[in-house]
């Protein structure tokens, strides 16, 4: 049976360092397509072409501004600044496969609800290509 990475082992780091106190993290990949339907295609079904391929990434956690790691400060200030960072979406796994990317913070949103956990959401807009290594 295969080994199924547990979620808690995804992390996303910006420059080498981990965004800290996350409680979510995902990566998003998508290709447009370019229509090639022409009058020769005699089953009148649709016919595509890939074309240009765009990703994000997105962090959720906890606010603290005491981490260690990169906190909302960092975050505020990479995304005021427009940084293009190297970022990674990787396990914390030895021998697994890691996405690899430059990106931008395009979204920082913050929440602080009565007596809740004040949380952040960030999302990254990749620019350029994105590669997959294995530790």
């Amino acid at each position: 049976m295969a080994t199924v990475v547990n979620g808690t082992n995804f992390r996303i780091y910006a420059s080498g360092i981990a965004i800290g106190e996350a409680t979510n993290c995902r990566m998003s990949l998508s290709t447009e397509t370019r229509e090639t339907l022409t009058k020769d295609n005699v089953a009148s079904y649709t016919s595509a072409e890939p074309g240009r391929r765009s990703g994000t990434l997105q962090s959720e956690g906890l606010i603290a501004f005491d981490t260690t790691n990169l906190g909302i400060d960092d975050l505020f200030t990479h995304y005021n600044t427009g940084t293009k960072l190297v970022v990674r979406f990787q396990p914390n796994v030895t021998g697994t496969p890691y996405w690899q990317c430059t990106a931008f913070i395009t979204s920082l949103e913050m929440a602080a609800a009565v007596e809740e956990n004040a949380t952040y959401s960030a999302t990254w807009t990749i620019t350029g290509a994105v590669s997959m290594t294995t530790t």
